[in-house]
């Protein structure tokens, strides 16, 4: 029985915790149960957790008469109506809600609540406010007093006077952004400063947490800056990258808060100097001119500076006739192919030759010798990772970052910027090792185009020892032939009904997905040993065929078919993957009746198995139809991305890339060109997301001509005769 007034009046001491869960709660129905581990999750908390919480939450229900029931082997329900839902919500809203704080959690709240005092608090203040012993306040300070050295910050704690931060303003500012970086991910900090909850279903707790992080800033400020650095990127033809904007969105927005306080920057006069004589501070008063017009407030030429400090220690792309590109120093050169001949001497791997990896650590340690030598922070969330599984790599780039670190002056390079560098390094090391295969592997999908070339292209990353000699439909499979190319197995992204080895995984590997490989690799293996390698001869006849001279010519057909067919859309909001088929349907005819068609394609081939791409917050619609005689290829945008209904992540726009019903090999190898494109060019994915259309085409062509020229290559290259 549901009570029938709202203002229960009720004996209620519900924990924090124990009201997230309340509110998760009221978010599923009894067709639709909740599972402890779907709550774990959301919270990131254990299951063992959440169980010992359910007792004290079904008392508080029972005694507000509402009806849960603990359905076994299926969930959780709130038995109850749309109404009564809600009205469970309100009664949270005036609940008195304990506040239970985690170590980390306290220590975040401390931090903010001492860069945000402009006057000594006294330790009780702290104690009472967390309820914590002054002991534990003592720890809790010495702990973040590390943190904060890191800045050249002091805590002071004055007996009778209380405890308060001294340094420099400029030093205030790096903590305060850091404060965000350290304790936040790069999408919640997206979604808070464009006003966004970082998903439906987040408990409210969360987001005041997050917020709290945040009152240093002023949204519309944000707002602002947000729109200032659009404009520059326009009108310099520059292009941020994402870690860059979030930088400076963050730094630009707190520096107008502290001059709006009255707490502005002295800059040392010659550092001063130098940032006023560098190409970026022509954009950074392009960004003061922005701010001191729209937001009515003085920006002295010392905050110029401040603003160009982050722009040099930013990631930014400029076109290639910009005069605002970089400058190779040839002492930065020199630089570079040091550090290359140290790795290349302690990993044993031929380097020096690689020119794709002498430019991008060119292009990355330009900045970073910026940000060093500046000291502003650079957060890498991968550090851990690559430190633990590329160890050997991590140390031979630590190594080589001693000269980086004489070259700078610096005292020490942070391990997170020498994870940067040891990526780079990493890359080249894998392309190495991956040209000894010793797998020949099939790869498939339910149309042979886009999710399998995805899936190829993470399984080259993630397996240097696979080989892929085939991507196929699942229709179109024939394991005679297969046996007869000697495949080894078969990866697929649908289940399989056939007498052939084969992994069924997700287009993006999960770590079960990279065990189940391991395994069927170690059974393949065994199998391979007992049979005898068959005597392979070689011709090096090395002209073209007419068949090789047509196959040329139809892949630049489909290239050229393809750029010149390009279709952009951008939409303010959408709320439903489902709602977005109707429109990529429309994007390459204006015909009802085809259009239909291509959407009755769109949603079978999305039925038949889920074409999200969580790691590059996309869909990626694609099908074979009747109603393109040539590959296509588009883009739809969403200037406001939503948050997917099971909240597993957001979506910022959908690929549309259809083939001929009927169409050659030759489609489908263009178009599954792009689909890998997408996942090893990190420029296209950024492009399409922040709906820069010129810079996407221009990269594609770029790509796709590379592709071309390589299928020119392997003519001229001996060729096999079984």
């Amino acid at each position: 029985m549901s009570p029938s007034n709202e203002n229960v009046n009720k004996k209620t001491n519900l924990t924090a915790r124990q009201k997230a869960i309340i509110e998760i709660l009221t978010k599923f129905t009894a067709t639709n149960p909740v599972t402890i581990s779907t709550i774990s999750e959301k919270l990131k908390l254990s299951s063992r957790t959440i169980l010992r919480e359910m007792p004290e939450i079904e008392r508080w229900l029972s005694e507000n008469e509402f009806k849960f029931i603990r359905k076994p082997g299926v969930g959780l329900v709130l038995d109850e109506s749309l109404e009564n839902q809600k009205k469970i919500l309100k009664l949270l809203d005036v609940e008195v809600v304990q506040k239970v704080y985690s170590k980390e959690q306290r220590r975040k709240f401390l931090l903010g609540e001492l860069l945000a005092s402009k006057e000594p608090r006294k330790s009780f203040y702290f104690t009472s406010k967390f309820k914590i012993s002054d002991g534990t306040l003592s720890n809790d300070l010495d702990i973040l007093g590390k943190w904060l050295s890191t800045y050249q910050i002091k805590i002071i704690r004055k007996q009778g006077l209380g405890i308060y931060l001294e340094g420099t303003e400029e030093n205030y500012r790096q903590a305060i952004a850091n404060v965000v970086y350290d304790f936040m991910e790069e999408k919640e900090i997206l979604s808070l400063l464009s006003g966004c909850q970082a998903a439906e279903d987040t408990p409210k707790i969360e987001i005041y947490s997050h917020n709290k992080l945040l009152h240093f800033l002023d949204e519309k400020i944000v707002k602002v800056v947000e729109q200032l650095l659009s404009e520059t990127e326009q009108k310099l033809k520059i292009k941020y990258t994402d870690s860059a904007y979030i930088g400076l969105v963050v730094h630009i927005s707190l520096a107008i808060k502290r001059i709006q306080n009255l707490e502005k920057i002295e800059m040392e006069q010659q550092k001063l100097q130098k940032l006023l004589l560098t190409p970026e501070c022509s954009v950074a008063e392009e960004i003061a001119q922005g701010l001191s017009e729209q937001l009515d407030v003085e920006i002295p030429v010392d905050e110029i500076g401040f603003i160009t400090m982050h722009l040099l220690s930013a990631k930014i792309w400029f076109s290639d006739d910009n005069a605002l590109l970089f400058d190779k120093k040839s002492s930065v050169k020199e630089l570079v192919k040091n550090m290359i001949v140290i790795v290349e001497q302690i990993l044993g791997f031929s380097l020096k030759e690689n020119e794709e990896l002498y430019e991008d650590l060119v292009q990355h340690i330009l900045p970073a010798i910026s940000r060093l030598s500046m000291n502003v922070y650079i957060k890498n969330t991968q550090l851990q990772i690559i430190k633990e599984n590329y160890k050997d790599i991590f140390d031979a780039t630590e190594k080589a970052c001693v000269l980086l670190k004489e070259f700078t002056s610096v005292k020490e390079i942070p391990e997170t910027e020498i994870a940067f560098i040891a990526m780079h390094f990493g890359a080249a090391v894998e392309k190495l090792r991956s040209k000894q295969k010793q797998f020949c592997i099939a790869v498939v999908c339910p149309t042979g185009m886009g999710t399998s070339r995805m899936l190829a292209a993470n399984l080259a990353k993630e397996f240097h020892n696979l080989e892929i000699c085939c991507i196929l439909s699942a229709l179109h499979i024939d394991t005679k032939k297969l046996a007869e190319e000697e495949i080894d197995f078969i990866v697929s992204t649908v289940e399989l009904d056939v007498n052939y080895t084969y992994a069924h995984v997700s287009p993006i590997l999960t770590e079960q997905d990279k065990l189940l490989l391991t395994e069927i690799m170690k059974k393949v293996q065994k199998t391979k040993a007992k049979k005898p390698t068959a005597v392979k001869y070689t011709n090096t006849t090395k002209y073209a065929t007419r068949q090789d001279i047509i196959y040329i010519t139809d892949i630049g057909t489909e290239i050229i078919q393809l750029l010149n067919n390009l279709r952009f859309l951008v939409i303010q909001q959408i709320a439903d993957i489902w709602d977005i088929i109707p429109l990529a349907g429309r994007m390459f005819t204006k015909e009802k009746k085809m259009a239909d068609a291509v959407i009755m394609a769109l949603k079978s081939r999305e039925m038949k198995s889920e074409t999200y791409i969580s790691s590059l917050e996309i869909m990626l619609f694609h099908c074979k139809t009747d109603v393109v005689n040539h590959c296509r290829f588009g883009y739809i945008g969403l200037r406001k991305p939503f948050c997917r209904k099971d909240g597993t992540g957001w979506v910022k726009g959908a690929v549309v890339m259809l083939t001929p019903e009927y169409g050659t090999k030759v489609c489908l190898e263009v178009i599954s060109t792009i689909s890998s494109a997408l996942i090893e060019n990190e420029k296209l994915i950024t492009y399409l997301h922040s709906i820069h259309q010129e810079a996407f085409v221009i990269t594609l062509e770029q790509y796709l001509g590379q592709y071309y020229q390589k299928c020119i290559d392997t003519l001229h290259q001996p060729k096999k005769i079984l």
